[in-house]
């Protein structure tokens, strides 16, 4: 593969397209438990939960060849041909959509597996093909008969699957013949079978040849069932007819199992695994498909009679449009390395102390390998996050001003009232604080003494914090801070910053304890940078700590450490930021407590770490009320 191909996959696959797919896939298949991985394996599978795709399976986003044919066969503008990126996506979603109709529709594991007369490995895997080849015909017509845009997808993966890596140009016909004539010699009269029976089933724009004579009477026999099969609505009733033909075949199942040959029908179908009775997946678990009629096949009706393609021009605008803001994302998210600035105590008007110390501010590059542990919290909270949604909601909806009218007196008319006999066309807005113009820092303690069930509190606290500000459209940023132990430096990390990025919030998975503390100097840095991202009036600190400031680099310890950041208190509040602390204390003590409101004039004790989120947003809600 060439260079500028290996490239736009490695952009491709990069975690924020995965959580693309993922979502889709989660809606598609009505399951928020499913998850999707990317492999380079030349498969595309599902267990029922999780789904496997090979964006570059086949090279095809790379064979232009392929993809010019697959385009005028499908009659569509060389959107595809022209673009890797759009073969791409257009190739993975067609994937993604196959799978969760299966998800949707097909029983797991295949029925075969509990099958009695399945009691050789040869006849197991032969009862399993069938099934794959009718299930795969049932999904995509059910695809086609349910919704109103998969066919697009559906025909595409289907066409494009045969034209990839094709040594020549010509019709699909002559390729399936040519590969027919080819291995005919060389496969056991079993695979003959199902490599036509396959052809027959889901290519039948495509008029096949007679077939072999050894499976003659077979394909004769079976036909109708195939099609029959492929046409019931329920996994039970297709397995039925996997059974009579399976019934019907029994003397061509050969007794070794390395004798069936499936490299045809791994391209004509995309791969085995699915129906694999040896598939193993992570998390496998039982799926029953649903019960669904189906009114239509991919390329045909119920009867057989080519459909009448459908225009894509403005389903592919769409697709195209979507295509290339996903890519514009990604590029965004791939190429932002962080940002890292560098300031001294001196650059602010703190103590003469902090003159020489060094603030390394950076925003971390965002490593969307967090989103499952952000999610995984998000999901364990959701029904406090909901809650407090709700109260956040009812609080700011009771403050909005509002309209009265039908008055006799007030400050304006409404025109709509005019024909009122009792002049009751007067209004007048009664005031309301309305939503306050908040700007809250939320500046947590990063030092070593955090580590453990603080840490995670504080990291859960924060992720809650940042859902229902985000919903409730109050800026906030989310900052951690550290002593650099002897070093006379600081860190700040900025996780998530004012009016942040969507993808920044998984930055909160990286709250870490270790180092010392500095609070005097990070909260005149504090103050700064929110008066610097925002033009709100109110302005919010809130210090999450579990001690009294020490930085051993220069002896920054209590009682010049407690004085220093008291003085620090005082000369921001003074200055029109308000500053609450909210000491983290073992159960039952009230030590850290103690030793802070000696800094801090507005203090709340929080020596019970499950309540720590309600303390959070209680300091944020009073502020509303």
């Amino acid at each position: 593969m060439k260079k500028k191909y290996k490239d736009i996959l490695r952009l491709f696959q990069c975690e924020y397209y995965r959580g693309i797919e993922e979502m889709f896939a989660q809606t598609l298949a009505e399951n928020e438990a499913v998850r999707l991985f990317f492999i380079n394996e030349n498969q595309a599978f599902t267990d029922g939960r999780n789904i496997v795709v090979d964006p570059a399976m086949d090279q095809l986003f790379a064979d232009t060849e392929a993809l010019i044919n697959t385009e005028k066969f499908m009659g569509l503008p060389p959107v595809f041909s022209s673009d890797p990126w759009n073969a791409l996506c257009m190739i993975t979603r067609a994937q993604n959509i196959h799978e969760c109709l299966h998800i949707l529709y097909t029983d797991f594991p295949c029925a075969a597996v509990i099958d009695e007369r399945c009691n050789t490995k040869a006849k197991l895997k032969t009862m399993t093909l069938i099934s794959n080849i009718i299930e795969d015909a049932y999904i995509e017509a059910a695809g086609c008969s349910v919704f109103d845009n998969l066919e697009l997808y559906l025909k595409f993966g289907r066409i494009s699957r045969i034209f990839a890596s094709s040594p020549s140009a010509g019709t699909v016909t002559r390729k399936l013949a040519k590969e027919s004539r080819k291995q005919k010699k060389a496969l056991i009269p079993l695979v003959l079978y199902l490599d036509y029976m396959a052809g027959f089933l889901l290519y039948p724009m495509f008029k096949l040849k007679a077939p072999p004579e050894d499976i003659a009477w077979y394909v004769d026999q079976t036909k109708q069932l195939f099609l029959d099969g492929s046409a019931a609505s329920s996994p039970a009733e297709r397995y039925k007819y996997c059974g009579r033909i399976f019934d019907l075949i029994l003397p061509l199942i050969p007794e070794d199992e390395t004798l069936i040959a499936t490299a045809n029908l791994d391209k004509y179908l995309g791969g085995l695994k699915t129906h694999s009775p040896d598939a193993v997946t992570i998390g496998k678990l039982a799926n029953k498909g649903k019960t669904q009629k189906v009114t239509v096949r991919l390329f045909t009706d119920l009867n057989g009679n080519p459909r009448d393609s459908k225009d894509y021009r403005e389903q592919i605008l769409t697709l195209l449009s979507e295509f290339a803001k996903h890519k514009q994302a990604a590029l965004r998210i791939i190429g932002y390395g962080g940002h890292k600035s560098v300031f001294f105590g001196q650059d602010f008007d703190c103590a003469v102390l902090h003159k020489n110390i060094k603030i390394n501010e950076s925003k971390p590059k965002i490593n969307l390998n967090l989103k499952k542990a952000y999610q995984n919290i998000y999901n364990r909270y959701r029904v406090n996050i909901n809650s407090y949604n709700s109260r956040f909601g009812q609080l700011l909806e009771g403050r909005a001003p509002r309209k009265e009218d039908r008055l006799l007196f007030g400050a304006g008319i409404s025109s709509k009232f005019l024909g009122d006999p009792k002049k009751r066309y007067w209004y007048r807005n009664i005031e309301g604080a309305g939503v306050p113009d908040l700007a809250v820092l939320l500046l947590i303690d990063g030092s070593g003494s955090m580590w453990g069930v603080r840490r995670q509190s504080a990291m859960i606290s924060a992720v809650i914090l940042h859902e229902v500000l985000q919903k409730q459209g109050i800026c906030h940023a989310i900052v951690e801070h550290r002593g650099c132990f002897e070093k006379p430096e600081i860190d700040i990390n900025v996780l998530v910053d004012f009016n942040a990025r969507e993808e920044e919030k998984y930055n909160l998975m990286q709250i870490d304890a270790y180092g010392d503390n500095r609070d005097g100097l990070a909260l005149f840095w504090a103050e700064r940078y929110i008066n610097q991202h925002v033009s709100s009036e109110n302005k919010l600190i809130i210090v999450l700590s579990d001690g009294v400031p020490a930085h051993e680099a220069d002896g920054y310890y209590p009682p010049v450490s407690t004085k220093d950041t008291a003085n620090a208190v005082r000369k921001i509040t003074r200055r029109g930021t308000d500053i609450i602390a909210i000491a983290l204390d073992d159960a039952g003590s009230f030590a850290c407590y103690d030793m802070l409101k000696e800094i801090y004039p507005n203090i709340i004790s929080c020596n019970d770490l499950k309540r720590l989120t309600g303390q959070l947003l209680a300091v944020i809600s009073k502020r509303l009320r």
